[in-house]
């Protein structure tokens, strides 16, 4: 649990200090340019989940949040930690906390990162986000490869 809480702490640490850059470096709704038709620093407030779906629901999506953390939490407790487990419940953890942190003290999620892929704006994320989806991505391949030896190990 500690090597858990190690890994969520840096991430939470590194997230709050790109949020922290990037709303002292560009304003709101400034984007700057690092690579044209293709990345930008692009600075805005989500208020809702991904995708900003359900904007506007900071309570809610607050709740929803302390419960994920919270079943996480038990759901750990029942786990045989290896070092994938124990780094993709960090990367859950250091992200939703990191995410969870900007809407309990900014009333929104501060994103910044801004792809544009075959001319289509992608959704502006942040640090926290890529953890989140990295660490769901590890936990599902995790999960899978699991189950398939149980399945053929019979």
């Amino acid at each position: 649990m500690k090597k858990i809480f190690s890994i969520a702490v840096t991430i939470i640490i590194f997230d709050q200090i790109m949020k922290y850059v990037f709303c002292n470096a560009i304003n709101m709704g400034e984007s700057i340019i690092i690579i044209p038709n293709f990345f930008s620093f692009t600075l805005v407030k989500n208020t809702g989940v991904a995708f900003s779906l359900f904007s506007g629901s900071q309570i809610p999506i607050i709740l929803l949040a302390i419960m994920i953390i919270i079943g996480l939490f038990k759901w750990i407790q029942k786990q045989e930690l290896t070092i994938w487990k124990v780094i993709a419940f960090g990367l859950l953890y250091g992200g939703i906390f990191g995410n969870l942190i900007d809407r309990i003290f900014r009333a929104g999620v501060i994103d910044y990162l801004d792809f544009t892929i075959f001319g289509y704006s992608f959704a502006i994320f942040n640090f926290a986000d890529i953890c989140v989806v990295c660490g769901a991505i590890l936990m599902m391949a995790i999960f899978w490869k699991e189950d398939w030896q149980c399945k053929h190990m019979k």
